[in-house]
């Protein structure tokens, strides 16, 4: 069985050697920011984030829990260094898009500008009327925060589109797939699974999924661990 450091080498000499990468993120790599994945998130975190009901009917409850389970760890622990480490690639010329079934919008905090939010993101978050957009800063204030134009609720992108798939992300993510050169898959389960069969892949994971098959390179620890070489 190889070790992991064979593994971190066996890794650098195929990020080395490509510079069209596409990299598909699950919630694995936001977890050490203090945001569980699906199999840690309960059943009514869930149910809340995608019911406009629990908004209308108590909005301090809806709120509570979106800072206790979102919100609080996205400013407060993220971005996390997986994500600094995929915004440094791009930045360095190695990575061209990533793609995401995460909501928490750090890929982008992190300064990645090629994100496909599939499920929409915390910076897509509109009135009760639909008619004002607002970012994620909006959401970062004590209180429940309202529209200063109408007064109505705020509600969060994933929960304006009822946990929804954005078309444009999709549209989007269809095409970075098929320009990749290699594909690297993050804390992913395989909740989206359109990716580019026909180049290699790496997946970083300290669990089996259903990707393991695919990649090239199985790489068994966490995506901080694995990619904090990569931060300046």
């Amino acid at each position: 069985m190889e070790t992991l450091q064979t593994q971190l080498q066996q890794l650098k000499q195929m990020i080395d050697s490509h510079h069209h990468i596409v990299t598909l993120t699950g919630a694995g790599i936001s977890t050490s920011a203090g945001i569980n994945d699906l199999i840690h998130t309960s059943r009514e975190t869930s149910s809340t984030l995608a019911s406009e009901a629990v908004l209308e009917s108590d909005p301090a409850r809806f709120y509570q829990s979106m800072h206790q389970n979102f919100l609080d760890p996205i400013f407060n622990n993220g971005p996390t260094v997986a994500h600094r480490a995929l915004a440094q690639l791009e930045k360095s010329g190695y990575l061209d898009a990533v793609v995401t079934t995460n909501v928490d919008y750090l890929h982008e905090l992190a300064g990645n500008t090629k994100v496909a939010d599939i499920w929409y993101s915390f910076n897509e978050n509109y009135c009760l009327t639909g008619k004002h957009e607002y970012s994620i800063e909006t959401l970062n204030q004590p209180g429940i925060p309202r529209c200063p134009v109408d007064g109505t609720l705020i509600s969060p992108g994933p929960t304006y589109h009822h946990i929804g798939t954005s078309q444009t992300a999709i549209q989007n993510a269809i095409k970075w797939m098929d320009s990749a050169d290699l594909v690297l898959v993050i804390g992913s389960n395989g909740y989206y699974d359109r990716v580019n069969t026909q180049v290699p892949m790496i997946q970083i994971n300290p669990e089996p999924t259903e990707f393991d098959r695919q990649a090239t390179l199985n790489i068994r620890a966490t995506a901080d661990e694995v990619l904090k070489d990569y931060v300046n």
